[in-house]
């Protein structure tokens, strides 16, 4: 395929992304005030059910937030933010089973690990060559970096 077309489809996709996301954008802005200006203070603190439902949409509102967040960024970070922040929001305002929250439990724990021990930020850095990746691939793997040494052996050559 022509470059110069996959660089339009690219150009067009990305346009199409931040669309959605000022549509999201505003969306949560007009939400979080509706949500501020429509709470009533009696109701909030006398009925469990009220409060219940308040929490759900600020959750539902901080995860758009995070939606955006991973439409602008496209990190690995930032999808495992909202995939933790969606399972939080089920496990916390949600009424569920024991068996669904220990599910949630363990699916937050596996997210974790995979931040942790799986997820390797320098890759995530944008146009970058394909030596650089591997260079970094190697130094998070084997725990040093390897363009360093080169650089060290040139040096003393």
């Amino acid at each position: 395929m022509d470059s110069n077309l996959r660089d339009k489809i690219s150009s067009a996709a990305t346009a199409i992304e931040l669309t959605l996301g000022l549509i999201i954008l505003l969306a949560c802005v007009i939400g979080s005030v509706g949500l501020v200006y429509t709470t009533e203070l009696n109701q909030l603190f006398l009925v469990p059910d009220y409060l219940q439902k308040r929490l759900s949409d600020a959750c539902l509102i901080i995860i758009g937030i995070e939606l955006i967040k991973m439409i602008t960024c496209h990190t690995i970070d930032s999808v495992v933010d909202v995939m933790l922040l969606a399972i939080a929001r089920q496990m916390i305002v949600e009424h569920t089973t024991p068996v669904e929250n220990m599910l949630a439990v363990l699916s937050v724990g596996v997210l974790f690990v995979i931040r942790k021990y799986l997820y390797i930020s320098r890759l995530d850095r944008r146009k970058r060559s394909k030596k650089d990746i591997e260079s970094d691939v190697q130094a998070e793997v084997l725990g040093f970096d390897v363009s360093k040494e080169n650089r060290e052996k040139q040096g003393r050559s």
